[in-house]
């Protein structure tokens, strides 16, 4: 029913392809990998071509005496000898070609820091010039050079967006960088590929690609302090509720007195599409369930399931999908 809920989401996202990268660093390796392939098939195609030759020129046939027996050929051994060392070196060289693009020694003085952390289940995302902690969706700016910082709190994960070309470890007491630049505007699609736990299968991220202005003006809301976009007294109540709650324990709204940090930052949650690292879509229904039950929606996560009442859950869902 969850993956039910998800397919309006998925359905407006870029599928996941590794060979159709939107990143100068995966087009490197798209290609490197196709040389590689288009030099495999040639040498498949040689090696059977021989093959079959031999077979059918050489077959024995009826009243066929002793075959005349050979001790050696020079020439052939050479060539079967230094043949594949030729392709060995040959593919060697574009491999630390292609790892030299992909990482590069020192990013661009220019380049937008991000730092990516993984949590279970969920990713968190910090642009510290820009002084934004989200979580869930990473917003980028198309055209600009990226420094990506990959970090964990927990166990290992593994950040991977087949658009961006290659993936890289999330190691606990270490940071990874990914140097990269976005070319084309989009949303697309992400995942954890090591496993991390039970809920490693719902540790997505959607990827929001922008032209520049938008990211900005994306930037400026989310460095805003988070208000509800229409005040009502259902609002009201939702607020005071998680500000006398144990949310605030664990959640950070910015502007408020609520400055955990064991969970996700919430400030401008009511904006994102998604929710617990992607098990659900963002709506208010949904909200509600994730507050009520968040243990049954995703079974093992740090957040308990509160037993509230309707009206009380209610209230908290309308505040939170508030903060646009």
């Amino acid at each position: 029913m969850v993956g039910l809920a998800l397919l309006p989401l998925l359905a407006a996202c870029t599928p996941p392809d590794s060979f159709r990268a939107i990143t100068p660093q995966g087009l490197t390796i798209q290609h490197l990998f196709e040389f590689e392939m288009v030099l495999s098939a040639l040498v498949f195609l040689l090696v059977v071509g021989i093959l079959v030759y031999v077979l059918l020129r050489y077959r024995g046939r009826p009243g066929d005496g002793e075959p005349r027996q050979v001790h050696g050929n020079r020439a052939i051994e050479i060539i079967w000898t230094a043949t594949p060392f030729g392709i060995v070196t040959l593919l060697f060289v574009l491999s630390l070609l292609t790892m030299n693009v992909v990482r590069a020694s020192a990013p661009p003085s220019n380049a937008l820091t991000i730092r990516v952390i993984g949590h279970q289940w969920y990713w968190e995302y910090q642009y510290p010039d820009l002084h934004i902690d989200t979580a869930d969706e990473l917003y980028v700016p198309i055209n600009t050079p990226l420094h990506l910082e990959v970090q964990s709190v927990d166990v290992i994960h593994s950040f991977w967006v087949p658009q961006f070309g290659w993936k890289i470890d999330a190691i606990p007491g270490r940071t990874n960088v990914m140097d990269l630049q976005v070319s084309q505007a989009g949303t697309y699609q992400g995942s954890c590929t090591q496993f991390c736990g039970n809920e490693h299968a719902w540790m997505r991220t959607l990827v929001i690609a922008e032209p520049v202005g938008q990211f900005q003006t994306w930037a400026q809301q989310q460095a805003t302090p988070a208000t509800a976009a229409t005040p009502s007294a259902e609002v009201a109540r939702g607020e005071q509720l998680f500000m006398s709650s144990t949310c605030v324990s664990c959640h950070a709204i910015a502007g408020t007195p609520a400055q955990g940090t064991v969970g996700p930052n919430l400030t401008h949650v009511g904006s994102r599409q998604i929710l617990g690292g992607g098990v659900l879509t963002n709506t208010q229904a949904n909200m509600e369930r994730w507050i009520s039950g968040a243990q049954q929606v995703k079974p093992g996560i740090l957040m308990p399931s509160y037993n509230l009442p309707a009206a009380d859950i209610k209230a908290l869902a309308a505040y939170l999908e508030g903060l646009k």
